[in-house]
């Protein structure tokens, strides 16, 4: 079934920003933080909401209700509508309700749009693990998927940025710029070093006698001149934002950061997400995956290869 639209105000051309809303007690904090990013990067809103079709499908044949299941999109499309002049007035909104698989029907409704980000609740009541819909999105929406954990209301006032030096962190890192620019909250640019006393295997290396300069603190200057060059081309946005750089040492990066995201208290993790290869559908790389499952935060996805949304989320 096509998408129901209803325009609360005249779309702006740009970027786009999605709203996954399923009427759930965290849908008002998805529609309010996607809000303050459409304020901020001149974005319009798409809520959507995506009707599960098997038991739709089954409902119609054996009560033969199709005329009853068009007017029931009809009904969410409007209350969609309600819920965007309550929490996005001010900002270009329009919605879409679907029915289908959700996670393969909002990449589709992003594709359709030509959507930037895709912002969902995590539904992980366990706080430990996400909602198979979020889960799958993180996964495999070709958009920045941002997850906002269902415990934290308030908008960002810490960001933590994880960069590798990648070209992948390098956009993940832009992101968290204009986040923490829009929010008006400071931003921690992490990266983790193989701890420079141990092998991959976790036993000591001793270093000869007879060195001229400790291997540790050689590991360490090479990173902060890694971090220096890596850093350069996003300097003037820096300059206008509250940043620190901070390196961690730790053989398992994801753990590392966790526990001093949770000590720190850290608002927003904003990572990078490598493409170009199928496999990205199923893996995100094991230290993304454990912070999306782990951290105390909500988490931001950033899509290397999604030059939409450099500069604008």
């Amino acid at each position: 079934m096509g998408g129901a639209l209803c325009e609360i105000i005249s779309m702006k051309e740009g970027l786009s920003i999605v709203a996954g809303i399923d009427f759930s007690a965290s849908s008002p904090m998805v529609l309010a933080h996607t809000a303050k990013i459409a304020a901020a990067t001149g974005a319009r809103v798409l809520a959507a909401h995506v009707i599960g079709s098997g038991a739709i499908r089954e409902w119609e044949r054996t009560a033969d209700c199709a005329a009853q299941t068009a007017a029931r999109v009809e009904e969410i499309a409007a209350r969609l509508g309600g819920m965007l002049a309550e929490h996005c007035s001010g900002v270009p909104c329009e919605c879409d309700v679907r029915i289908g698989n959700p996670p393969a029907m909002l990449a589709r409704i992003l594709t359709d749009h030509r959507a930037d980000l895709l912002v969902l609740a995590a539904h992980d009541l366990t706080k430990r693990r996400l909602g198979t819909v979020a889960a799958a999105c993180a996964r495999s929406a070709p958009a920045d998927v941002l997850i906002l954990r269902d415990w934290q209301g308030s908008y960002f006032r810490r960001i933590a940025a994880c960069v590798d030096f990648s070209p992948s962190s390098s956009a993940g890192l832009d992101r968290a710029i204009t986040l923490a620019d829009a929010h008006e909250a400071s931003l921690e640019i992490i990266h983790v070093i193989f701890p420079p006393d141990r092998d991959p295997w976790g036993r000591v290396m001793d270093q000869p006698m007879d060195a001229d300069t400790d291997y540790g603190q050689c590991v360490r200057e090479r990173a902060s001149a890694a971090m220096d060059e890596f850093l350069q081309p996003h300097a003037a946005r820096l300059a206008k934002i509250i940043s620190t750089v901070r390196f961690l040492e730790s053989a398992s990066p994801a753990a590392a950061i966790s526990a001093h995201v949770e000590a720190a208290g850290i608002d927003l993790i904003v990572t990078g997400s490598h493409a170009g290869s199928w496999i990205e559908e199923f893996v995100l790389g094991s230290n993304t995956e454990r912070l999306l499952h782990d951290a105390s935060s909500s988490v931001l996805v950033a899509r290397g290869w999604n030059t939409r949304g450099s500069g604008g989320v």
